[in-house]
Parts: C-alpha cells; sequence; structure tokens
C-alpha cells in the first residue's frame, strides 16, 4: 500500500484513513488515481466530510475491476467505514450447511460459517425458526444422518427408522447421495422437481412390490409436500426469480434504508427477507449505489440464486451504478437483472417493497437529525442549521371548503400540538396561490401580534407560483429577509427559492430531502385530514 500521491492509474481499491487511522471510506475503481482526485476536488457532498475527515490515502491495486469490486466488499465488511453503505448484523443469519465433502454428508443449522469446499451453504435465513424447522423436514424425509461423527454402531435413529445407517455400511455411498442430492434440491427450491422424482420412484416400487421402500418415499413426499404448503405464497407461474425492493423512514433521515429481497421458485413465492442497512448520515447514495452494496455484501454470496433478478424503476445515473455490480457478479452466474415495470414482477416488486415498508428501522435523535439540519443549511444556504420548521399545504375539492393547514417540526420530530388549522375565507373558486397567499399572511400576522419567535424554515407544498405568493405575503409584513422561503414540488421531489430561476434537484433520498418530505408529506395528510372533516359536516348539515 502506498499512503501518499502520486496514486497509481490502475484498478483497485483505495482507503480515506482518519487521523487515528481509522478506515472512514472504502472505495473501487478502474483508474485509482482519478477516481481519487475526483474525491480531493469535492465532486460531490459526501466527499466534503471526507476530505475535511482525512489523514491520508492508501492504495491497493488489483488485476481486475471485478477483482477490486470483491476485495472493496471484503474490505467494508472488515472495517465498517462511517462514510459507507454497511449491512447490518449480516453475519448473524442461520446457514444451512451440508457437508458435500463427506462420504455420507450431513444437514445442519450453523451461524457464522466458514466458506469450504468440503461443505455447501445455503442462506442465510432471517428466522432461525425457520431453518431449524427445514433441516428437521429434510432429516425425516431424505434419511440423512444426525450423528456429527460416524459411530461404530447403529443409533437410536436407526432403530426408529429415521436413518439408513451409512456407519454399518446399510446403505451405500451412491444411494445415500441420492437421497442428499434430493436434499439439496429443496434447499435449492426445486421442490417441483423433487415431488415428481419421489412419486416415480414410489410408483416404481410399489410395481417390484418393494412396498416398505415405497412407504419411505409416500412419508417423503408427505413431509416436502407439507413443508411447501406452510411456506409458499402461491401465484401463477413456473418462474425462479428474486425481486429487490428497497424502502426509507418516513421520518427524518434516520441513517438507514431497508433492501427486501422476494424469493420466487417454482412459480411460488418462498420467502421475504428485509435486510437493514446503515447509510452515511451526511450525504445518503442514490438507489443504484444502495442496491449494489447490498448484492456485493449478501446477495451475490448466496449458493441459491434465480435466473432473473427484478429490480425497482431507476434513474440514468441509479441504472448505471447498479449495471456495474450485476455485470461482474451475477452475469456470469446466468442470472439476468431487469426492470420490475409491469405485469406480475411489477405486482411482485409491490409485495416486496410492502416487507421493506413494514422492517422497523432504527429511530433517533440528536446527530442523526443534525446531520440532515446541517445538510439543509449547506443546501439552501442558510445562516444555521434549521431546527424549527413549519410547512403549509391547501387542499380543495371543486372550489368547495377549501382549507389550509400548518405543520411544525422541532429538532426533525413533528411538534403536534403547534399545528394549526385555516378555513380559507377571503378567497373563491380554485385559486391556489391566493390560498397559500391568505394562510401565509394570517400565520405570520398573527406570530408578530404575539411577538412569538418565526421558524428557521418554512415549507409551502407546491412550486414557483406557490412560492411566489407566500413570498408576496411575507414581503406584506417585512418578513422576507426574516424567514428563509421553499417550495417542494411532489413531481420531481425539485425545492424552489424565491427570485431562483432554476430549481434546486438534490439527491431524493439524502437526509435533507427526507425531512423536507417529511415535512411536506406531514402538512399534506393534515391539510387532506381537516379538508374531509369539513366536507362531512357540510354534508351533515345538508342532509339535515
Amino acid at each position: 500500500m502506498a499512503d501518499t500521491f502520486p496514486a497509481p492509474a490502475t484498478p483497485g481499491v483505495y482507503l480515506f484513513r482518519g487521523r487515528e487511522g481509522e478506515v472512514l471510506y472504502v472505495g473501487k475503481s478502474t483508474n485509482l488515481k482519478r477516481r481519487v482526485l475526483d474525491h480531493l476536488h469535492v465532486r460531490v457532498e459526501k466527499d466534503a466530510y471526507l476530505v475535511e475527515s482525512y489523514a491520508r490515502v492508501e492504495f491497493v491495486p488489483t488485476h481486475s475491476e471485478r477483482e477490486a469490486l470483491l476485495l472493496e466488499a471484503n474490505l467494508i465488511r472488515e472495517h465498517r467505514p462511517r462514510y459507507n453503505v454497511l449491512l447490518k448484523d449480516d453475519r448473524s443469519y442461520p446457514y444451512i450447511q451440508v457437508t458435500t465433502g463427506e462420504a455420507f454428508p450431513r444437514i445442519s443449522l450453523v451461524r457464522r460459517p466458514r466458506r469450504s469446499r468440503k461443505a455447501t451453504l445455503f442462506g442465510p435465513y432471517t428466522s432461525a425458526r425457520e431453518a431449524r424447522s427445514l433441516v428437521w423436514v429434510l432429516e425425516d424425509a431424505f434419511h440423512t444422518r444426525r450423528c456429527v461423527r460416524l459411530p461404530k454402531r447403529e443409533c437410536i435413529y436407526y432403530h426408529m427408522g429415521l436413518c439408513p445407517a451409512p456407519c454399518t455400511g446399510k446403505i451405500s455411498p451412491e444411494a445415500y447421495g441420492e437421497q442428499v442430492r434430493r436434499a439439496i434440491l429443496v434447499l435449492q427450491g426445486r421442490k417441483g422437481e423433487v415431488m415428481r422424482q419421489l412419486e416415480e420412484d414410489m410408483r416404481r416400487s410399489a410395481e417390484r412390490q418393494e412396498f416398505e421402500r415405497a412407504i419411505l418415499l409416500r412419508d417423503a413426499m408427505a413431509a416436502v409436500g407439507n413443508f411447501k404448503e406452510r411456506q409458499r405464497v402461491s401465484s401463477p407461474g413456473k418462474e425462479n426469480m428474486d425481486i429487490l425492493a428497497l424502502s426509507f423512514p418516513r421520518e427524518t433521515a434516520t441513517g438507514t434504508a431497508t433492501v427486501a429481497l422476494l424469493r420466487v421458485r417454482d412459480g411460488q413465492v418462498v420467502g421475504a427477507e428485509p435486510h437493514a442497512l446503515t447509510l452515511p448520515v451526511e450525504d445518503t447514495p442514490g438507489d443504484g449505489e444502495i442496491l449494489s452494496n447490498y448484492i456485493l455484501q449478501d446477495y451475490s454470496r448466496r449458493s441459491s440464486l434465480g435466473s432473473v433478478l427484478y429490480v425497482p424503476p431507476l434513474g440514468e445515473q441509479d441504472r448505471q451504478d447498479l449495471k456495474e455490480a450485476t455485470d461482474l457478479l451475477l452475469a456470469e452466474r446466468g442470472v439476468e437483472t431487469w426492470i420490475a415495470e409491469r405485469g406480475r414482477p411489477k405486482a411482485l416488486l409491490e409485495l416486496a417493497h410492502k416487507a421493506a415498508e413494514t422492517y422497523p428501522h432504527v429511530r433517533g435523535d440528536g446527530p442523526l437529525h443534525g446531520g440532515a439540519a446541517a445538510a439543509l443549511q449547506r443546501l439552501l444556504s442558510l445562516r444555521a442549521p434549521p431546527d424549527h420548521i413549519e410547512g403549509i399545504d391547501i387542499s380543495i375539492l371543486q372550489g368547495v371548503e377549501a382549507v389550509g393547514s400548518l405543520v411544525v417540526f422541532r429538532g426533525g420530530r413533528p411538534a403536534k400540538d403547534e399545528y394549526r388549522r385555516f378555513r380559507i375565507r377571503e378567497v373563491e373558486g380554485m385559486n391556489d396561490f391566493a390560498m397559500v397567499h391568505e394562510v401565509v399572511l394570517r400565520r405570520f400576522r398573527r406570530l408578530q401580534a404575539e411577538a412569538k419567535e418565526l421558524p428557521d424554515l418554512l415549507l409551502i407544498d407546491g412550486g414557483a407560483g406557490q412560492v411566489s405568493s407566500a413570498y408576496g405575503a411575507l414581503s406584506e409584513l417585512h418578513l422576507e429577509e426574516d424567514v428563509p422561503l421553499i417550495g417542494l414540488a411532489k413531481k420531481e421531489e425539485e425545492i424552489y427559492r424565491p427570485g431562483a430561476s432554476v430549481p434546486l434537484r438534490p439527491e431524493r433520498n439524502s437526509p435533507a430531502m427526507l425531512l423536507l418530505r417529511h415535512v411536506r408529506d406531514e402538512s399534506h395528510r393534515f391539510a387532506v385530514t381537516y379538508h374531509r372533516k369539513r366536507r362531512q359536516m357540510a354534508l351533515r348539515e345538508e342532509l339535515q
């Protein structure tokens, strides 16, 4: 490794280290020199934190881009750098191990397995109970040995009819190996193929009047079939596919995201596994980079993959980031990557997204909110990080019962006792801009009259027109210099500012944007709820 420049213009991995030698960030590139210089020139927001914090850069040249990609994943798992996306607790999940290097393999449940040519691993499983149950089913169905070491005489499982006693030569390695092969097919999700083989063997055994063997095969079919019914979610088709969905917490930036892996085998949904990832608080990566890191740290390490991997629709840069990982790690294993845009893949993506959304995110205040507020200060060039944020929205349907809402956030959290509702009094029809002007004027006129503190930031749900109307109201009260004002438009998640002809387009899942979206969505929810209540009251009055 080299500590100083010049960096090699070759593929490899680079490590930013802090003043105490800790690894701050691990990255890879086809050209180490060019990539590190990009960091030092502060191309993106995260680079500013690296440049402020790092003491030196180390380089590990590699022979190929794929080698760099794999080395990057290993170094991230080893050092868990602050500014990298990290898969949380990926080593604590249980695996099912088949000791295929032995003459008479054994099936068992293991944690923190060591990769070995003498054993085949399946997993990881998010549920230890599910994995343990599957081991028991396979042992009972295919009569594999339970003993860690082969004893010198038959054990109790042989006398119970649950083990063929390979220890004393009562079954040949070939016959035992066929049973293990079928168990592996089940672990690969190919239960339908196993069921057909068992049924054919049972029929032939019955024709040869080998009734004891036929009964054992019948029991194996029942065990595998029952387990399949307990685990699967039915849907048509015979595909083997995997679906990835990504979810962020609805509350202010928590420094986490969830990737859910939905596994489909023989047309059946056989599992939905949510995985929490730790994100750099200061600057959240794009969706493509987050999914790429999950593929690197978990998905590509699995022994059983679907023939197709479906991912959510992504922007151009995110698709390019993801393509790098899929081309290098999945294509050589015969896995194609497609966008889940329509039909059944889209429906399964929605199911995976629900699994991701229901996974509990790590929540908290303090430095996490502080990171979002500091990012907002830099993004909007504010005088200080905004602790007190107010959001305003208008709700109207066909010009009837128009209402406005105001929500207040302090420290990144809703302060619901400070929420306010406004019935639109001075505007008729569908003039949304005039309604925004009225609500802002009434809100800040009252704050002035009561000598209450002004917000550090005012957010309007809307675009340039709504921002202009709000700015006009603040100007009437001579507050345009005292209250920072922005609008957040839903369609493209663009930030509009008074007097700026071009909107800001920050990364939509950055901590700053997560906080703004939370304020905007909460103001919209509060407005719609009040509007619905007003309409119901008006309807009751008409009926009376």
